[in-house]
């Protein structure tokens, strides 16, 4: 609705350009009489000629508008923009419930993720998801640091539990 109202203005505005354009032909043409020092005469056919260039493109910006909208109507017609139909996929950020059921919170033992509000988040080591984790980012960016140090030095705290020590060393 807004968007209709907004291009009902543009063309009321539209319209009153091209009339004061109109109106205003015979002052741009003293303009440039006096800008070029010459003589341009206009008659009343090429008065006419001008008025009917200025309302062509008038009218063929309106034309060109109106087909925008009419083509992006016709373009999402039969396309369900639900999440639950999975037209352009079904993945969500995950809620906050949902973090604490998939993912552990502070001292779990696991792959630090990152942080949500206050707590890390970390990926469980008996969690049923693969491990694998793939980190981009540019030159600079501190994936090192932000990443595997923090992972390395989280992994540091639960070594016993990790590590598996033969018994006869």
């Amino acid at each position: 609705m807004i968007k209709r109202i907004c291009i009902y203005i543009f063309l009321f505005f539209c319209f009153i350009l091209n009339i004061i354009i109109d109106f205003n032909i015979k002052n741009y043409f003293e303009t440039l009489n006096k800008c070029f020092g010459k003589n341009i005469v206009l008659s009343g056919n090429l008065y006419a000629f001008i008025c009917f260039i200025i309302a062509l493109i008038s009218i063929l910006i309106v034309l060109d508008i109106l087909l925008v909208l009419y083509k992006n109507k016709e373009e999402n017609k039969g396309i369900k923009f639900k999440t639950e139909d999975g037209t352009y996929g079904t993945a969500n950020w995950m809620a906050e419930n949902e973090i604490s059921e998939v993912l552990g919170i502070n001292d779990i033992p696991g792959i630090v993720l990152g942080r949500y509000n206050t707590n890390l988040i970390k990926l469980p080591f008996d969690s049923y998801f693969n491990k694998n984790i793939c980190v981009f980012g540019s030159s600079g960016s501190m994936k090192t640091i932000g990443f595997l140090l923090t992972n390395l030095l989280e992994l540091s705290k639960y070594k016993k539990s990790i590590i598996v020590t033969d018994p006869k060393r």
